[in-house]
């Protein structure tokens, strides 16, 4: 686990996972604040972080730690969502940049989502750019891989779950799904960086939704797709506030 902040939110959420952190000069008083008296923090040379992980990686601090628990489709599917919130799920299709992955994880935390899972062939596992770019998220929201996606698609529509899945084009405008009224639990299925959804991906879907847009670019990056979908589906109508003008 690099960097100083994943290796905080590591302490706050699941310390029993840490064994060992090592850290350069400076670094250690910050996360004294935060490692219970269990867990050993050596502070140490570069080369000794570099013989674990990439000093630019790490920027100073890495926490050596047990894999975090890996959630199987049935216990993602029995997740209940906060009261008043949506029951929703983020599926993808063959992610492989890790920095897209942690970027999803991020938002999926921040909007509420429920949990994420992914196929374990021709996608991106956890890794600790994964951890970086989700900022921690990694620590707090429910993670899982199955065998094969259109299958887990399959078995959440028995379990009453709907299946939105999100196309660059010729879709229904996301916007309008959502404004319609969605179903209260949702798996919103994202495809791969450069060819979108699978054929047997998109024939799961029970919706196929399009982000509109009003400029040139003829789509946006899957993790910038990600937390549009989740804003749109996940946050409530906004409440009308009267604004005043200062001095009258």
């Amino acid at each position: 686990m690099p960097g100083e902040r994943a290796v905080v939110e590591l302490l706050r959420g699941a310390p029993a996972r840490v064994r060992r952190i090592l850290v350069l000069p400076g670094h250690e008083l910050e996360l004294r604040r935060h490692a219970p008296s269990g867990v050993t923090i050596d502070v140490c040379t570069l080369d000794a972080i570099a013989a674990v992980i990439s000093p630019e990686l790490a920027r100073g601090v890495v926490a050596i730690a047990r894999p975090p628990r890996a959630w199987d489709l049935e216990e993602l599917l029995e997740l209940k969502p906060p009261k008043g919130a949506k029951q929703l799920l983020i599926a993808l299709d063959g992610v492989q940049d890790p920095h897209n992955l942690g970027a999803i994880v991020r938002s999926a935390e921040f909007f509420g989502a429920t949990g994420v899972f992914w196929a374990r062939d021709r996608s991106v596992a956890v890794t600790p750019t994964v951890v970086r770019a989700s900022a921690g998220a990694t620590e707090r929201l429910p993670l899982g891989q199955v065998t094969n996606l259109a299958r887990a698609l399959a078995r959440a529509k028995e379990l009453g779950f709907w299946v939105v899945g999100t196309v660059a084009e010729a879709g229904a405008d996301l916007r309008r799904l959502a404004a319609d009224g969605m179903p209260d639990a949702l798996v919103l299925v994202l495809g791969s960086e450069g060819s979108g959804l699978r054929r047997l991906t998109r024939d799961s879907c029970d919706f196929l939704a399009t982000i509109p847009g009003a400029g040139g670019v003829a789509s946006l990056n899957v993790s910038a797709a990600a937390a549009v979908a989740l804003a749109t589906l996940c946050t409530p109508a906004p409440v009308e506030v009267p604004i005043e003008r200062d001095g009258g």
